[in-house]
């Protein structure tokens, strides 16, 4: 019979999975994995371990875009913690901040950000400045859903002094990067939204991490673009997608639909709607519906001049409370229409724009 395995050597385990999984390092984690569901039918009995794991599980499944599974380990998880009337601080912490994770996951940036603002109440029970780290990169994100920028600059500046000071986390500081720079291209601030891209980008090649390099890519079309300089857009949205890991990953979808709006926007619609296929069949191969009403309002703009898909495209967004997609995407109709001198048209997308932007404020005063 094997020997009895000490819970505490499986909380070091539990530990180093974790780390492995914050550094998106996805062979290391399925490898750790494995060796600790093998090792827990032989270890002493300690509950709040077990709930660690499944914690740790939701976070993985979350890592390998398993989404439902992660959902379905934190309900189960939700209802063993009122049943056993856990009280421990750390566990209480991990499912707060990993079901805040989760809820970002699914576009629900606002729920996301109340489950991070429980779990940042008792955040000082946490030693470690990693995970103290990770908690304000993930709050960066959330608050940036939601064109909180000065908020979301805050956090990704405090996660990313915290990473610089451990070794092994450059990937973090990377992303760290790129959150401050989106922040500083919403606020229309494109030198210094560009130095943190081109940094970003800088230190991926050095490293040879090449997703995040792809990310960085595609950031900089993003700059590009946001300043009407399509072609150069499009060059850089063409090197993401040139790098397999991005285009076969959700993201490379994203970049499929900028890719296609920017060649739209330069009038180049043939090869606009080569890659707006493309995207499209990508979008409704993984069931990403937010991208395939991206892509359903685009065509209408653009091609089909369909008023109402796009106008069931925008209801679908709107369900959704994706207000920042919507004011992008009816500012953009709106100048279309101008340039084309369709005022009627452009005041309506106009006033839709404004609608939206408002829900943004009214979100954020229901937040506090």
């Amino acid at each position: 019979m094997p020997e009895q395995i000490a819970h505490q050597e499986v909380a070091n385990s539990l530990n180093e999975w974790y780390g492995a999984i914050l550094k998106r390092d996805k062979w290391t984690a399925t490898q750790l994995r494995k060796e600790i569901e093998d090792s827990l039918p032989y270890m002493t009995k300690n509950q709040n371990i077990l709930l660690y794991f499944n914690l740790i599980e939701s976070r993985h499944k979350l890592l390998m875009e398993e989404y439902d599974d992660s959902g379905k380990i934190l309900g189960n998880i939700e209802t063993i913690k009122a049943l056993e009337q856990v009280t421990d601080e750390v566990i209480q912490y991990y499912y707060y901040f990993f079901s805040g994770v989760y809820e970002f996951y699914q576009k629900k940036y606002i729920q996301a950000i109340r489950f991070y603002r429980q779990a940042e109440a008792i955040i000082d029970k946490i030693p470690d400045e990693i995970e103290v780290a990770e908690f304000h990169y993930q709050l960066a994100m959330a608050y940036y859903r939601i064109d909180q920028h000065f908020f979301s600059i805050n956090h990704a500046e405090q996660a990313l002094q915290l990473f610089k000071c451990q070794q092994g986390y450059v990937e973090k500081e990377i992303y760290c990067e790129m959150i401050i720079g989106a922040n500083k291209l919403d606020m229309r601030n494109y030198t210094e939204c560009e130095k943190h891209y081109q940094n970003a980008l800088r230190k991926s090649i050095q490293a040879e991490f090449t997703f995040s390099e792809s990310l960085a890519y595609f950031n900089l079309g993003l700059c590009y673009g946001r300043q009407h300089l399509y072609p150069t857009s499009a060059e850089y949205f063409k090197m993401a997608l040139s790098i397999h890991e991005h285009k076969s990953s959700t993201v490379g979808m994203k970049s499929m639909f900028e890719l296609a709006h920017v060649l739209y926007k330069d009038e180049k619609f043939e090869e606009a709607q080569e890659w707006h296929k493309k995207g499209l069949y990508e979008a409704e191969k993984g069931g990403e519906e937010e991208y395939k009403a991206k892509f359903i309002f685009i065509d209408g703009l653009y091609n089909t001049k369909d008023a109402l898909s796009m106008e069931l495209a925008l209801d679908h967004l709107e369900d959704q409370k994706l207000w920042t997609d919507v004011a992008e995407l009816t500012l953009d109709a709106a100048f279309h229409h101008k340039k084309k001198g369709d005022t009627l048209l452009s005041s309506h997308y106009f006033e839709k724009a404004h609608y939206a932007r408002d829900q943004i404020i009214r979100l954020m005063e229901g937040l506090n």
